[in-house]
């Protein structure tokens, strides 16, 4: 079945999308991730997303008659120097190796979960290369590329040799991924039902929208835009033509879904609510039985939800 369903009619004149020449990439984290299993349910997933916070609380039940003790992790979303629109993104805290403010709660109480680093170049791993030589895990780290250029030669070389940097007569750049994830052991009672909760901030594409987004139809599809989308959109553009930046703000915010299918069971009961930040923005996102519950906010109820593909959430707001 396919859970990309259009808006409906009345929100999507709400709606509208966005995509721009110089604009930064999203990524991509998500929900819990488990090893398939048979003996967790997911009773419930609330979810809420903006541009700013994404929190989420879920509701796992035991259906066994013993308990059972999995290892749950959050893998945030890779760094990747290698592919140069990667690096097109403004972490939310670039300083510190939990660059999205990640925080999670067990039945109320905050944990400490364990973290685990992974720096790959062409494949290989390399996380112990750069901890040799003092060198931050994050490629994207503040000030790791004038660290790179004060490198001593034979040091540059060698981690060129390894594929770790690209060396060329002008600079030196960064050219590993950086895979992190968050991970702890969780122990299911049975009968019993755990309540996870966590935090994040999300890693926002930003850019400018302009009308040759609509013929683009991966982009289209990507946001399910449609006809009312886009009369919404050319309105909005034709009030700022003849400004100096005749474009809107875009945002793009991207949600992994799919972790959700590891576990014992569908979402039993899924609740999703964007939050698109301003009264005057328009929002184009792929739900079902979606209704207005504030000025910003839209909700999207399921029961029994299988996510077949990521939540995709275009944002475009005047000036």
């Amino acid at each position: 079945m396919d859970f990309r369903l259009p808006l409906l009619a009345a929100f999507a004149a709400l709606a509208t999308p966005a995509v721009a020449n110089d604009s930064t990439a999203q990524l991509g984290a998500g929900g819990l991730e488990l090893v398939r299993n048979e003996t967790v349910e997911l009773l419930a997933e609330d979810l809420y997303v903006s541009a700013t916070e994404v929190r989420v609380a879920y509701r796992f039940r035991n259906r066994t008659d013993a308990p059972v003790t999995y290892l749950v992790a959050f893998p945030l979303p890779a760094i990747d120097a290698v592919v140069p629109e990667a690096l097109n993104v403004v972490l939310p805290n670039s300083g510190s190796q939990n660059f999205i403010d990640f925080t999670v709660k067990v039945d109320g109480k905050p944990i400490i979960p364990d973290v685990e680093a992974r720096v790959t170049a062409m494949g290989v791993e390399r996380t112990d290369v750069l901890r040799h030589y003092g060198l931050p895990l994050n490629p994207i780290a503040e000030g790791l590329y004038q660290t790179l250029e004060k490198t001593p030669p034979d040091e540059q070389a060698e981690l060129n040799r390894l594929g770790l940097v690209y060396v060329d007569p002008y600079n030196v750049e960064a050219a590993w991924r950086l895979e992190t994830t968050y991970y702890w052991e969780q122990t299911f009672p049975p009968g019993h039902e755990v309540i996870v909760e966590h935090s994040y901030r999300p890693v926002t594409g930003f850019g400018f929208f302009g009308d040759w987004v609509f013929d683009e139809p991966t982009y289209r599809d990507k946001y399910c835009i449609d006809d009312a989308f886009e009369a919404a959109a050319r309105r909005k553009l034709a009030a700022v033509k003849d400004s100096d930046n005749p474009y809107l703000n875009e945002r793009r915010i991207s949600y992994i879904l799919t972790t959700a299918n590891n576990w014992a069971s569908p979402i039993r009961d899924f609740r999703l609510v964007v939050d698109k930040g301003s009264p005057d923005a328009l929002v184009s996102f792929c739900g079902t039985g979606l209704r207005k519950i504030s000025p910003t906010e839209f909700e999207m109820r399921a029961t029994d939800f299988i996510p077949e593909r990521e939540l995709e959430i275009l944002i475009a707001a005047p000036q």
